[in-house]
């Protein structure tokens, strides 16, 4: 018969080792918004793990398989610990965490409107000026942007109130988008402007659009309101001490007639590009 002698095995005396993490999208005060997932890990060098347990709250302890999602709105605490196969329990841990419920999805686009002020005569007409405020509000996601358009000019964000000048018929079309992205129908307002009587332009040039230098710029040649009209405030014929003085005297002009409403950005662009083609002033 033969045999062999081994060494006796060490006793396993050490606890295992067991963490958790925690995951979930959070807000800005660390809260976990509508769910949080918290997964177990154990570790044992020696004898090897034999079972994770843990406890949600006030709930007895149980064996953990797979990861904990947690929905209940509220503060909780988790409990957790593990045992290897020599019988060894850890210590018991915890992991503290909120949960807050989800915001509520905003399906409603912003409320949005606009007020026309001014001086008006008998016939509601708006004597000069007529200038239009729109305002929008959104309870849910917030307003991103509100936009308007003058007759028969593009969208343009609104940055202010909308003064126009110019005689005659309009309409402001408006509308409203929110973060969410619902957007507002569009709405509009429609209103006429008579001159105020004063005509700042005796003898107007009242070509029917803009030229500059021969250029026709193919945009209409409003009358700003007051008798004059957009030739006349270029004024491509009076004397400026060189053509790069006449291209801002025309950036300034149409800059205040953007605001104004009398123009849109693009038909300013037109005008402006003809003035710097020109000879005006070299």
């Amino acid at each position: 018969m033969s045999f062999r002698i081994v060494e006796p095995t060490e006793e396993d005396t050490t606890a295992p080792v067991v963490t958790a993490a925690l995951a979930g999208d959070r807000d800005g005060d660390g809260n976990y918004v509508g769910t949080v997932t918290a997964t177990l890990r154990a570790t044992d060098a020696e004898s090897g793990v034999a079972t994770i347990e843990y406890a949600l709250d006030d709930a007895a302890f149980t064996a953990y398989t797979n990861p904990i999602v947690v929905t209940a709105v509220g503060m909780h605490m988790l409990h957790f610990r593990a045992t290897d196969v020599a019988g060894n329990t850890s210590a018991e841990q915890m992991a503290h965490f909120t949960v807050v419920a989800p915001p509520e999805q905003d399906d409603t686009p912003p409320t949005v409107a606009a007020t026309i002020t001014g001086e008006r005569d008998a016939d509601g007409a708006y004597v000069g000026a007529a200038t239009v405020t729109v305002t929008a509000t959104d309870a849910g996601s917030g307003v991103a942007s509100v936009e308007y358009a003058l007759d028969t000019g593009g969208w343009t964000a609104y940055a202010g109130p909308v003064t126009v000048r110019t005689p005659g018929a309009h309409t402001l079309r408006y509308r409203a988008t929110d973060t969410a992205g619902n957007a507002a129908a569009e709405q509009s307002s429609t209103f006429t402007v008579v001159a105020d009587g004063t005509d700042a332009c005796p003898g107007s040039d009242t070509r029917d659009t803009v030229i500059i230098d021969g250029d026709d710029t193919g945009v209409a040649n409003a009358d700003t309101g007051d008798g004059c009209t957009i030739n006349d405030l270029i004024d491509e014929h009076a004397d400026y001490p060189g053509h790069a003085d006449f291209v801002r005297h025309v950036e300034a002009v149409t800059t205040a007639l953007v605001t104004a409403g009398t123009l849109t950005k693009r038909q300013q662009g037109a005008i402006v590009r003809a003035a710097a083609r020109s000879d005006v002033g070299a």
